[in-house]
């Protein structure tokens, strides 16, 4: 099941609900924290399409991924399950880089998660879509960054590319990349619906793209969930997990959403 917010809904925010299908797990693999890390932000050949997400709770990371001015970040940087509502207040600065956003800021128009995400929590369904406002030149995000594109039912062992902006590198002002293997973790830890792969960012790199393909394609199969325990995902700061895009999650969302 989804769940949307509307720009107009703020305070007492009612939320519509559609009925989603479910989606098979296989067998997973496990791989040690090998990466290599090293800072984005400045590189001409880097897209402009992910960005820094701001909200009322601080900030996440995020990335364009529909050419209807969709973006896709994590479920916990939109809804927060803890409160048992939206967090709100969502402005995205695309190749945001030490303060300045090169092609504005883009205020939200709507928000989606999953059902799931609100019940339950799981690592699997972590993923938010936000649909942004035109700026005041009536322009659209991708009028100037374009967008990445979208995979989804890829196995777990991927090279992968991971970016977002973490509060533990660059003071959360810099994009930061990890280049590693991802690798799914046991049954017990989510299996095939959720995305193992080493990396040093934490705290802020949420939502932050993981992208395949990486300067070739650019598709996006995960985002930055966090860290769910050393049995499970491996050593903090060394590790961190996402849910693996699969038609239960992105492609619900985004059929909905229209992306």
């Amino acid at each position: 099941m989804i769940v949307k917010l509307s720009f107009l809904q703020r305070l007492f925010l009612t939320f519509a609900v559609a009925f989603v299908g479910m989606a098979a797990v296989g067998p997973v693999s496990a791989q040690t924290d090998i990466f290599t890390q090293y800072q984005e932000t400045g590189n001409p050949n880097t897209p402009a399409a992910i960005g820094k997400l701001f909200s009322n709770a601080g900030y996440c990371s995020a990335s364009v991924i529909s050419g209807n001015n969709i973006i896709v970040t994590a479920a916990h940087c939109c809804w927060d399950r803890a409160k048992k509502n939206w967090i709100g207040g969502w402005s995205f600065a695309p190749a945001y880089n030490n303060g300045n956003a090169p092609y504005g800021v883009f205020n939200w128009a709507q928000a989606r998660v999953l059902n799931s995400w609100i019940n339950n929590g799981d690592i699997a369904s972590d993923v938010c879509l936000i649909a942004l406002q035109n700026d005041s030149a009536d322009h659209g995000v991708t009028y100037y960054t374009g967008w990445l594109g979208r995979s989804w039912n890829y196995g777990s062992a991927l090279s992968m590319h991971s970016l977002g902006y973490p509060g533990n590198i660059g003071g959360g002002n810099t994009l930061q990349l990890c280049a590693s293997e991802s690798f799914g973790p046991s049954s017990s830890c989510g299996g095939t619906g959720v995305l193992n792969t080493g990396c040093s960012m934490t705290y802020g790199s949420s939502g932050g793209p993981w992208i395949r393909d990486y300067r070739t394609g650019n598709h996006v199969d995960s985002v930055v969930h966090g860290y769910d325990s050393t049995s499970c995902t491996g050593t903090f700061g060394k590790t961190f997990n996402g849910p693996r895009f699969i038609d239960a999650n992105i492609v619900t969302l985004c059929n909905a959403q229209g992306c």
